[in-house]
């Protein structure tokens, strides 16, 4: 078992440092402690009286405590036969781009289809009981959490509650009951949540013995409730009516990127659905990370290099203009690399085998904000003294230019302030506050990417002159 700090300690440094996820994990050990979401729509842990005695699991199994293992530790102990593994997304057996070819599962998915195609092939194989992943609460109460952590049996089930989930949940509730009901389970997480999961596995063999398989999605941020909140105000539907949210509505003869939201709820005592093109709403650039958790600030992990299989968007030049969505894959485990590779062969997924390189470049931005970017916010936590998360990822300032530590500063301050505005604006019920305070806030950020007047000016006569040429021809 790893040494770890006291657990009056865990409160006293992530969570009063503003660290705390909120996965769960630290509840489902101890019931002193609590998992609600603050006044700005971001689950974190919580206890009744600072004195309470709280149990010494409860410290390690939080995914950004003080002397727990890290990712390499943890993929080294489950995943040690794997013969392949690279610094941005650990080890692996297998890497694939590609999309599930047979019934209605690219459709219906996010992106290729993938992460439900596997579940559903894990419970019809008789390989798990279970699956544990997100779904939309059926009849939400106003002003109640859209989305919960639940435990389905059937494939029908799995597939129904499929598509990605850019809201906060928590999962102490099913981590209890893994551990209470007997079964084989698959769990679909974040990877920091994977993480927690393989550290709660160091603290109990019933559960070890249980998780039978993880799914790792791969990470931008992870999201505030303010987010879905956000988007569906804007759609017309106040925070207090929405009722449901699909984050990823696909758009038909658009590239993979280029998607929608659809958001239910009530607008003047009448229910109502909109379909949005993201483009067309403020916030839905992930560069500036609005509404993400300050724990993602501090994160290196963006493919879930803990769990069996890491699932997320091609983003690639040879993929990304396919409307349908493509995956990039990572997998650890021999058995689903077995699976895999004989329902390809059938003819039921379609997969190209691709470098681990490729996987990276798929997340470019993300590994240069969790590492780069990373170790210029270590400097500065740093610099001020104060605490923060032990990383895989050295303190480092002079790997960046002026400019770019003016930049993942810039982006760090737009990220709090997104959380703030967007308080005050349901406090006053004003959507054009959140705006009018953020969009000047996002447009001087953006400007740190403009090129210098000359060769904005440059480009724009040189787009003139071509355009004179070919209306020559």
């Amino acid at each position: 078992m790893t040494p770890s700090q006291p657990v009056s300690d865990l409160f006293s440094t992530v969570v009063s440092n503003g660290c705390c996820i909120g996965c769960g994990s630290c509840a489902a050990f101890d019931p002193a402690i609590q998992i609600k979401l603050d006044a700005y729509g971001r689950y974190a842990a919580t206890r009744q009286s600072a004195t309470t005695p709280i149990h010494p699991s409860a410290a390690r199994v939080c995914p950004f405590a003080d002397g727990v293992a890290n990712e390499d530790t943890l993929a080294q102990e489950v995943f040690g036969d794997a013969d392949a593994y690279d610094p941005h997304i650990g080890r692996h057996v297998a890497t694939y781009a590609g999309w599930v070819a047979e019934s209605d599962f690219r459709a219906r998915g996010s992106s290729g289809g993938l992460a439900s195609w596997v579940l559903t092939e894990l419970l019809d194989r008789g390989l798990v009981d279970s699956v544990v992943h997100v779904t939309a609460e059926p009849s939400p109460e106003a002003g109640k959490p859209l989305f919960r952590f639940a435990i389905s049996s059937t494939s029908e089930q799995v597939r129904a509650r499929s598509k990605s989930r850019y809201y906060p949940v928590e999962m102490s509730g099913v981590m209890r009951e893994m551990i209470q009901r007997p079964g084989r389970y698959a769990v679909v997480g974040i990877p920091c949540f994977i993480k927690a999961l393989r550290l709660a596995c160091r603290e109990s063999a019933v559960l070890k013995e249980r998780l039978a398989f993880t799914v790792g999605i791969v990470c931008g941020h992870l999201k505030s409730s303010a987010f879905a909140e956000s988007f569906a105000w804007q759609c017309g539907i106040a925070p207090a009516e929405l009722r449901m949210i699909d984050f990823r509505t696909k758009l038909p003869d658009r590239p993979a990127s280029s998607y929608a939201i659809t958001a239910s709820g009530e607008r003047d005592g009448q229910s109502i659905s909109v379909t949005k093109p993201t483009s067309e709403l403020f916030g839905s650039n992930w560069g500036h990370g609005l509404f993400k958790y300050k724990a993602c600030e501090f994160c290196d992990d963006v493919v879930g290099e803990t769990a069996d299989i890491s699932i997320g968007d091609a983003w690639l030049p040879e993929y990304v203009n396919d409307a349908g969505g493509t995956n990039v894959v990572v997998v650890r485990s021999q058995t689903l690399k077995t699976l895999i590779a004989e329902a390809a062969s059938a003819g039921r997924l379609h997969l190209d085998e691709i470098p681990a390189a490729k996987v990276v470049q798929s997340q470019a931005g993300g590994f240069r904000h969790r590492r780069d970017g990373l170790a210029y916010r270590l400097f500065l936590e740093d610099q001020a003294g104060r605490w923060r998360p032990a990383k895989r990822v050295a303190p480092l300032s002079r790997h960046l230019t002026p400019k770019l530590q003016r930049i993942y500063s810039a982006r760090y301050d737009l990220v709090q302030s997104s959380h703030e505005s967007f308080a005050c604006a349901k406090e006053r019920q004003d959507l054009n506050f959140f705006l009018d305070t953020m969009r000047p806030l996002a447009a001087r950020y953006d400007m740190f990417y403009q090129r210098p007047l000359p060769l904005r000016l440059l480009g724009k006569i040189k787009r003139k002159l071509l355009a004179l040429v070919r209306g020559r021809r």
